[in-house]
C-alpha cells in the first residue's frame, strides 16, 4: 500500500481524487486546497480523508510516499521541486512548467 497525497481539487482535482480513492493499493491519506470549500467536498465525499490547506503538512510527512498535483500550471514547477527535495515521488498533472 502506497500513501499519497493531493495538492489540488479544483478543475481535474476531483477526477483524480475519485482514481486514486478507487484504487486498492492506494491510501489516499491527505488532500491540500487552499479553498475552504473544496477541502469541504472532500470532507463531505471522502470522510476518511485528511484535509489541510498546508502544503507541509504533507511535505513533512514521513508517512507520504508520494504527492499528486493538480493545480494551477503557474504552481507546477515549484511544487513538484518541494515534493521532490522532501524525497517525494511526484505525478504533476500536465503541462509540468508553463515554459522551458
Amino acid at each position: 500500500m502506497i500513501n499519497i497525497a493531493q495538492i489540488g481539487v479544483g478543475y481535474w482535482g476531483p477526477n483524480l481524487l475519485q482514481n486514486l480513492i478507487a484504487n486498492k493499493d492506494v491510501n489516499l491519506k491527505t488532500v491540500v486546497d487552499l479553498s475552504a470549500e473544496r477541502r469541504h467536498f472532500v470532507d463531505s465525499n471522502y470522510p476518511d480523508v485528511l484535509t489541510t490547506d498546508e502544503i507541509s503538512d504533507v511535505l513533512d510527512d514521513a508517512s507520504i510516499h508520494a504527492i499528486v498535483i493538480s493545480t494551477p500550471v503557474e504552481t507546477h514547477y515549484d511544487l513538484a521541486i518541494q515534493a521532490l527535495n522532501a524525497g517525494k515521488h511526484i505525478l504533476v498533472e500536465k503541462p509540468m512548467a508553463t515554459s522551458s
